[in-house]
Formats: C-alpha cells, sequence, structure tokens
C-alpha cells in the first residue's frame, strides 16, 4: 500500500479511536479462550454434561483457532480487513450467545467453534493499524496489540475467577464477552475507514485450504486428545500420520495454485521462517507455564508437602505481575525496536523466559517466587510477541499482512498445545500415593520433583527458541527505515 493511500486513511479514521476498539476487541477475544478453564465444572453442570465431555469446550476452540485464523488473515488480505473484522466480531459475538443459552453439549460446541474464530482478530488488527496510522506509530501500536495475549490470558482466568466467587454460571460468563464483542463490533463499524479495497478476481483456494485445515485439525486434535486417548492408540497415531501427510500436501499445493491461501515464497522468506519458527518454539516453552504456576500454587501443602492451597481466584491472582509484565515490555519494545531493531528485543524476551524457568527451578517454597517468576514471563511474552509482528511486517508486502501474522499466530498456539501436553505429561508421570478424600473421591498428586522436571523440560525448550532468535538473518542496519515503517 503506497504511502498516500495509508495517508488517507489515517486521516478518515482517528488512530486513537482504532486502536481503542482493536484493543479492546483482541482482549476481548483473549479473554474468552481463557475464562473456560476455571469455570469447566461449572460449565458441565450447567450443560448436564460430565466434565470429559466438557473439555471438548476447549479442544473445539483450539481447533476452530487453529483454522481460521490463517484463513480470515488471508481473507482479510484479499478482500478488505474492515469487512472480515466484522465478519470474525460477529460470529464471535454469536458463538457467546450461543455458549450462554445453550441448553446442551452440541450448541455449545457450535458456539465454541465460533469464538474460535476471534483469534484472527489480532492479525486482522495489526493489518488495519499498517494501514491506518502513520509508519513511526506503528511498531508501540502493534506491540500493544501483542502485548494484549498475555494480558487477556491472565485476565481470562482472574475475571472467571471474580465471576465464579458471584455465583455467575459458567455458561452466563459468556453473556459479558458477548456484549464487548459486541460493541468491538458496533466500534469498528463506525470508527474504522480504510481506503477502498482493490478488487481483483479472487478465487478461493479450496485444494489449500482443504488440505491446510484438515491438517491443523489432525496435528491439534492429535496433540490435545493423546492423553487422554494414549499415545499409541491407533487414533493419535492415525492423527498424527494424516497431519504429516495433509500438510505436506498443502506446501506443494501452494505451489501450484494461482491464488494460494498463503504464499509460501513468502513464508520462506528467511525472517519470516525464523521468526515463525522462534515462535513455534516459545509457544510450546512458554505457554505450559500456566498450567504449571496455577497447579503448583493451588496444591494443598498439607497433603503434597508443597504448594500454598489457593483455590482457582487465587491461582489467577498469582497471575496477575504476568499482565503488569506484559504491558512494561509493551512499552519497552518500540523504544527497544527503533533503537536496535526488532531482532534483539526477540533474542531478550527468550532470554527472559529461559530466566522466569531457572528461577523456578532454584526458588518455589514461597508464593512470593511464583509471583516474581509471573512478572519475568510476562516481561519475556510482551517482549517476545511485541517484536514478531515487526519482523513479519519488514519482511512481507502489505498486502500480505493479515496472513504473514495469522501464520505467526497460529504456530504460537499449535506450540502452546505442544508445551502444555508435554509438561501436562510430565507431572503426570510422577505421582505421590493416592490419597482418600472424605468425600470418596480418589486425589492423585504430581510430586514436587515432577513438576521442577517439568520446570527444567521447559527451560530446554526456552534455550532452544533463544538459539532460533539469535539465527534470525535480519539486519537492522539494511531495515533501519522499515524498523520504523513498519
Amino acid at each position: 500500500m503506497s504511502s498516500q493511500t495509508t495517508a488517507a486513511s489515517a486521516r478518515r479514521s482517528n488512530p486513537g479511536a482504532v486502536l481503542g476498539i482493536l484493543s479492546l476487541s483482541t482482549f476481548a477475544i483473549i479473554v474468552m479462550q481463557t475464562m473456560v478453564m476455571p469455570s469447566l465444572n461449572q460449565l458441565a453442570s450447567d450443560l448436564g454434561i460430565t466434565t470429559a465431555d466438557a473439555s471438548w469446550l476447549i479442544t473445539a476452540n483450539l481447533l476452530a483457532a487453529a483454522v481460521f485464523t490463517p484463513l480470515f488473515g488471508s481473507l482479510g488480505d484479499a478482500l478488505g480487513r474492515k469487512r472480515t473484522l466484522l465478519t470474525v466480531l460477529a460470529l464471535t459475538t454469536l458463538g457467546s450467545v450461543l455458549v450462554a443459552t445453550a441448553p446442551g453439549l452440541g450448541i455449545a460446541l457450535v458456539g465454541r467453534v465460533l469464538q474460535g474464530t476471534g483469534m484472527a482478530v489480532m492479525p486482522l488488527a495489526i493489518g488495519v493499524v499498517r494501514e491506518v496510522f502513520p509508519p513511526a506509530k506503528v511498531p508501540s501500536s502493534v506491540a500493544l496489540l501483542s502485548a494484549l495475549s498475555g494480558v487477556g490470558a491472565g485476565a481470562g482466568l482472574l475475571i472467571s475467577g471474580l465471576l465464579m466467587k458471584a455465583d455467575v454460571s459458567g455458561q452466563h460468563m459468556f453473556w459479558l464477552a458477548a456484549a464487548v464483542t459486541a460493541i468491538g463490533f458496533l466500534g469498528a463499524y463506525t470508527q474504522i475507514h480504510l481506503a477502498p479495497h482493490v478488487r481483483t478476481a479472487f478465487h478461493l483456494d479450496v485444494p489449500g485450504l482443504l488440505t491446510m485445515s484438515l491438517g491443523l485439525v489432525s496435528l491439534v486434535l492429535g496433540i490435545n486428545r493423546g492423553p487422554e486417548w494414549g499415545w499409541d492408540s491407533a487414533r493419535v497415531i492415525g492423527l498424527f500420520v494424516a497431519a504429516v501427510v495433509l500438510l505436506t500436501a498443502w506446501f506443494f499445493v501452494e505451489q501450484k495454485v494461482k491464488q494460494p491461501l498463503v504464499d509460501m515464497s513468502t513464508m520462506k522468506n528467511p525472517v519470516v521462517l525464523f521468526t515463525n519458527l522462534t515462535a513455534l518454539i516459545l509457544g510450546a516453552g512458554m505457554f505450559g507455564a500456566f498450567v504449571l504456576i496455577l497447579q503448583f500454587v493451588q496444591t494443598p501443602e498439607q497433603m503434597a508437602g508443597y504448594g500454598f492451597g489457593v483455590d482457582a481466584l487465587g491461582g489467577a491472582v498469582t497471575l496477575l505481575p504476568l499482565t503488569l509484565g506484559t504491558l512494561v515490555a509493551a512499552a519497552l519494545v518500540s523504544a527497544l525496536i527503533k533503537k536496535v531493531g526488532p531482532k534483539w528485543p526477540l533474542v531478550l524476551g527468550t532470554t527472559v523466559v529461559a530466566i522466569t524457568y531457572v528461577v523456578l527451578i532454584s526458588f518455589h517454597g514461597d508464593h512470593i517466587d511464583f509471583y516474581i517468576a509471573s512478572g519475568l514471563m510476562g516481561l519475556g511474552l510482551g517482549l517476545s510477541l511485541g517484536s514478531m509482528p515487526t519482523l513479519l511486517n519488514n519482511s512481507v508486502p502489505a498486502d500480505q499482512t493479515s496472513i504473514a501474522n495469522g501464520v505467526n499466530a497460529t504456530l504460537r498456539s499449535v506450540g502452546g498445545s505442544i508445551g502444555t501436553t508435554i509438561v501436562t505429561a510430565i507431572i503426570a508421570a510422577e505421582t505421590l500415593p493416592p490419597i482418600q478424600l472424605p468425600t470418596g473421591d480418589v486425589l492423585v498428586l504430581p510430586t514436587e520433583d515432577a513438576y521442577v522436571t517439568a520446570f527444567a523440560v521447559s527451560l530446554g525448550i526456552s534455550v532452544v527458541a533463544i538459539i532460533a532468535a539469535m539465527l534470525l538473518p535480519y539486519r537492522h542496519a539494511e531495515h533501519g527505515a522499515a524498523s520504523t515503517d513498519a
């Protein structure tokens, strides 16, 4: 997009209002992804189903996000980002209403699938910012939007805990989510004014869509359901084989069709390739920390010899410093990008994530240790996620902004699923003797050493992410103007 077109878009839109609407929408989307976790048992009770069946509400959302994030990112680049953003916000709002009113699991699953489309808001928002904002303001604005991924994740747990304390049912929580995304829709409709989209002949890449979607569904479903179905079960092995075959086919299909869903020549750009590789690895090393911290601090010390016995709300409060750390990083990262380029903030962010695990391995006897680790994790999260969009934006044409960031977000999510599965398997493999509860239930808790092992494995993954970030072939001198002209 030309600078003249960008300037015209900026004149017709109020950048502050646009950033506010995009921030609100992004925050709401991330919150609704995580607010389900503490309230899963209550949702199961509301819907009259088992907790095991209710876990499909999380799985369905992950599958939908994996498929729809790159799809809507591509559609936004091809058909116009505002109309695509409005479509996504409308679908997400409808999904929240369906979950809030569902009489049973079926309708609730449809709602969660529609909510999964909301993960495309972030890459679309980044495209809108690049189109509307003055070039010098793009990195800081994008960093703020990216930081909201970390802020929203912690806030979703906290909001869910507070609503549960207030006796709000698991389903009725989603009325709040619906209201906020509806406000986002109205704000986007009235406040975002983009230059008219240049209409070209558009043909949906059906072979690419099918191979990518089915491949991602197979991969995420296999990772998510492996612990329950068994890693050596025919279903899980078949899903992983299907994922390899379908994603390989997708790679070759995209290089043959005239209008690919994802331009593989762009994805093979070394900067884009290593940024996405870092995102995948960092997602695996980073997001497992949420599970580990929450489970550790909620473990009753009198039963396990470790832990602090806090409730779901107390666990969410433990992650509050993550929000602060992420916001501090968002304020720092744009200045760092201007000074040294986006590569080194990414290296610094991955390093801070690794340091977080060093802290947890060395110090986990007091609750304050987890507050410190949470803050460090937020700082690393904000630095890393805040720098990735600028690396991508400086390396792809303006008309591929949303799809490039959509693929990156999907890879972070897939990495997060892998990391969460790894640490969950580790702490499930080494347990204390079963504890008989007064209710007759049996409680099985991991040993303290199992957590230390999980922290160490996550540290190792984070070190690999540092190496991938260091190998990024990005030179600030070559992109000096671009680093502020994202």
